[in-house]
Formats: structure tokens, sequence, C-alpha cells
């Protein structure tokens, strides 16, 4: 990290956890232009049964991790959100 220009809007003591976020959230960027360039139809008609499952168990997952992530950004405990109760099938159970 030396050599870096330090930003005095935020503690020093964090600035480790702001550029590694900053890489993942490039990474993340980087994935979804990928993913993006493609249509998703023509995407499945590449793989077999087996990678098209992953697809799309791994495309949810995304998209609840960053659901997740965002109502964190926005003041939001995502542990008490009625989205909890969507995503966990046991709850659904029980009513």
């Amino acid at each position: 990290m030396a050599g870096e220009e330090m930003n005095e809007d935020y503690p020093v003591e964090i600035h480790d956890s702001l550029t590694a976020l900053e890489s993942s959230l490039g990474a993340v960027d980087d994935m979804l232009k990928t993913m993006m360039s493609v249509s998703r139809n023509e995407l499945l008609q590449k793989l077999d049964p087996l990678e098209q499952a992953k697809v799309d168990l791994v495309s949810a997952y995304t998209l609840n991790s960053m659901f997740w992530v965002y109502l964190a950004t926005q003041g939001v405990n995502p542990k008490e959100h009625p989205v909890k109760q969507e995503l966990n099938p046991s709850l659904h159970e029980q009513s």
C-alpha cells in the first residue's frame, strides 16, 4: 500500500478493507458485463443440463447476495427484512 494516496474522508484503519471492496466490486462488474454480453438463451444452448442448472443456481445466489448487500447499505437489517422469509423454505412450512 506504500505510495498510494490516502483519502482523509475515512479512517486509515479501514483503507485495506475499502481497497479490497473496490477490487471485488470491479470483479463483479466485469463478470456482469461478460454475462450480459451474451443472451441467456444463447448461453444456455451451449451448455449441458447440469451446467445450465449451475448457471441458474449461481445467478439466483448472486442476485440474493446483492440484494442482501443493498439492504445493508440502505440501513435495513437483512435478517429482519421480509425477504428472509422468502429465502428460507422452512419458514413457509410453518405457516
